[in-house]
């Protein structure tokens, strides 16, 4: 379900939606919730951002695998989470009608957008991109020590990530 409006117990119709400025999706890092933009989503509003247009996503298994590639309970994959931002985003931009959204994350949630943007299909539906805390380059670079590892900057996922355009 989408998270914008209803933060406020209230879900804006589509229709209040049309003229609204392009829509902004929240993504969250490693082990939080979308609750972890409430205080920017209203900085937004206070700012005269319509709140039908500010969206949050809550990833589902938020913490990381240890090793990406072994399944682990209550752990989720990058492929897991590129394929929920997708799911989001193409909901918000069913909700509201826009053509491309902006994508907004911290932490883990760097990694999530810049997967979607280049290996989920994003590029044609992102308008801008903001990551504030993001390792992108991982929080350690060892080939040995947790070889799958999302933020290992030796990984495959990362070298992927780093390699070539986007």
């Amino acid at each position: 379900a989408l998270l914008g409006g209803t933060l406020g117990g209230q879900t804006p119709s589509a229709a209040d939606s049309r003229n609204d400025p392009i829509p902004i999706v929240f993504v969250h890092g490693n082990g939080d919730t979308a609750e972890l933009w409430h205080v920017i989503m209203w900085r937004f509003e206070s700012n005269f951002y319509p709140r039908n247009s500010l969206f949050a996503i809550d990833l589902r298994n938020p913490n990381a695998r240890t090793d990406n590639n072994v399944a682990e309970p209550g752990k989720s994959s990058t492929e897991e989470v590129k394929d929920q931002l997708a799911d989001f985003v193409a909901q918000v931009r069913q909700f509201t009608g826009a053509s491309k959204v902006v994508l907004v994350g911290n932490s883990r949630g760097a990694n999530t957008i810049r997967n979607y943007v280049k290996n989920g299909g994003g590029a044609s539906e992102v308008s801008k991109v903001v990551l504030g805390g993001g390792v992108n380059h991982g929080v350690f670079h060892n080939a040995a020590l947790l070889p799958n590892s999302e933020f290992n900057g030796a990984s495959a996922f990362m070298q992927q990530l780093n390699a070539g355009p986007n």
